[in-house]
């Protein structure tokens, strides 16, 4: 394992991926549509939880989308060029997800799931994007937007669990913080029973999107550091919330 490939190959994974998270839809949008800085207004981010509280659902989704679009796209490019391109005499930098887990790796220069970096870039590019002044959102869209790239059951629990909490108490922040509290139980359960071997080798990728990247406890620790910039960039909600005086979403109807 050539230790110098590893470290720049790392580094390029986190830079490609912060770049990518830097770019933003929400100020286009304002600043075309409706001639407005979402920055400047309400709880002053650039995030799909303001920029809908300003500009109404619509945009939410628009925004929300983009921003787990962001997240996802920059991983599996990376894990397509590091395991598809034959650049090691031929070979691929990377084994595939199924050869780390049960083959030997010992011929390939990185041994471990590098790609997964480029989430956490992407993540730091949301949080403090570099084109729009290090002034970005609150990495909501980052924690799910992982969880549906790389899991299905992790995926429909992070979606039921967000709309659950979300219509019985309005609370976006609230159903962000629930979710990835849900998330950081899942996956490292999931990685424990995938890196020490618990999990046959014939279901390890049952619950996944198949065989494409390899949840052990590389990913477990990204996604635990996506969770825990999330909640902490809801310090000042979180104060809301126990304070009782949150601001709710007011597109949601409540039940007569």
């Amino acid at each position: 394992m050539n230790i110098f490939i590893n470290i720049l190959v790392a580094v390029i994974c986190l830079v490609f991926g912060y770049l990518m998270g830097s770019t933003n839809i929400s100020i286009p949008i304002g600043k075309i549509i409706f001639k407005q800085d979402p920055r400047d207004y309400a709880s002053k981010n650039c995030g799909a939880t303001n920029c809908g509280r300003i500009w109404g659902k619509k945009y939410f989704f628009i925004v929300f989308f983009f921003d787990v679009f962001k997240t996802i796209a920059p991983l599996y490019i990376c894990w397509a060029v590091l395991t598809f391109a034959p650049m090691n005499n031929g070979m691929p930098l990377l084994p595939s997800a199924y050869e780390m887990h049960t083959a030997d790796i010992s011929s390939y220069v990185i041994q471990w799931p590098v790609y997964w970096l480029a989430s956490v870039g992407s993540l730091f590019g949301s949080v403090y994007p570099l084109f729009t002044g290090f002034r970005g959102g609150k990495a909501a869209s980052n924690v799910i937007g992982l969880a549906l790239a790389t899991n299905w059951v992790l995926s429909v629990t992070s979606i039921v669990t967000f709309l659950t909490t979300l219509f019985k108490t309005k609370y976006v922040s609230l159903s962000s913080i629930m979710t990835g509290v849900v998330n950081f139980v899942f996956v490292w359960v999931l990685s424990a029973l995938i890196t020490f071997r618990v999990m046959p080798d014939n279901l390890i990728f049952l619950f996944q999107w198949g065989p494409l990247l390899y949840c052990n406890y590389v990913y477990a620790i990204v996604m635990s550091v996506e969770i825990i910039v999330m909640i902490a960039r809801h310090h000042e909600n979180i104060k809301r919330l126990l304070a009782g005086n949150e601001r709710k979403v007011s597109w949601i109807k409540s039940k007569k």
